[in-house]
């Protein structure tokens, strides 16, 4: 309890806020990327009409690339945040969290490296 009249000493950073800003729109973002995502592919296209010649006449627009490649950017980042945050939660000592999360943010990277990669190089 803090005694009255005292304040609570000022953050640093403002990281954890922007961190949890981010949560928070990434998730409105996510919602309607993907939920756009599922309406188009499963209900317009139908699933069982899905396949390599869909995909690649997709792809041959630039909207259709960018809009894959946000979806692929905002799930990893959203997702990499929310598990530094259980990290945080449940690694207590300093060394193992930094090494943690060092793997982790290394992990996110080469995965968006390589989604990027594919979304931006495939050739029908």
């Amino acid at each position: 309890m803090i005694a009255r009249g005292t304040a609570r000493p000022r953050p640093a950073s403002s990281f954890e806020l922007y961190s949890w800003f981010f949560m928070r729109i990434s998730a409105i973002i996510m919602v309607l990327l993907v939920g756009f995502h599922l309406f188009y592919m499963h209900l317009i296209l139908g699933v069982d009409a899905i396949d390599f010649e869909i995909i690649s006449a997709r792809w041959s627009s630039p909207f259709w690339r960018l809009y894959d490649f946000f979806m692929l950017t905002f799930a990893w980042l959203h997702c990499t945040n929310g598990v530094r945050i259980v990290l945080d939660d449940y690694s207590h000592s300093q060394g193992w969290r930094v090494f943690i999360k060092s793997i982790l943010y290394l992990f996110a990277f080469i995965v968006i490296v390589l989604g990027s990669y594919v979304v931006f190089t495939f050739q029908p």
